[in-house]
C-alpha cells in the first residue's frame, strides 16, 4: 500500500472521529481539539487527492484543513 492512501487512511479515521466526537458532544466545533484533529486529518487526506489527481477534493480538503489551522491561530475574542 502506497505511504499516501496509509495517510488517507488515518486522515479519514481522525475526521470521522472529531465528527463524532463532536456531535456526541464530547469536544466542541471551537476547541483545539477538534480542530487540531480536523486539520491534521484533512491535511493527509488532502495529500492523496493532489497525488491521485482529484482535485476538487485537494482543494476543498486543502481549504478546510486551513481553516481549522487559522482558527487554531487565531482564535475568535470572547464577548
Amino acid at each position: 500500500m502506497e505511504p499516501t492512501m496509509i495517510g488517507a487512511y488515518a486522515g479519514m479515521v481522525i475526521v470521522l472521529a472529531a465528527f463524532a466526537a463532536e456531535t456526541r458532544g464530547i469536544v466542541s466545533s471551537r476547541s483545539f481539539t477538534y480542530l487540531i484533529l480536523m486539520a491534521i486529518g484533512e491535511a493527509l487526506l488532502t495529500v492523496r487527492a493532489y497525488v491521485t489527481g482529484e482535485w476538487p477534493f485537494a482543494v476543498l480538503g486543502g481549504i478546510w484543513a486551513a481553516f481549522a489551522t487559522y482558527s487554531i491561530l487565531k482564535p475568535p475574542e470572547s464577548t
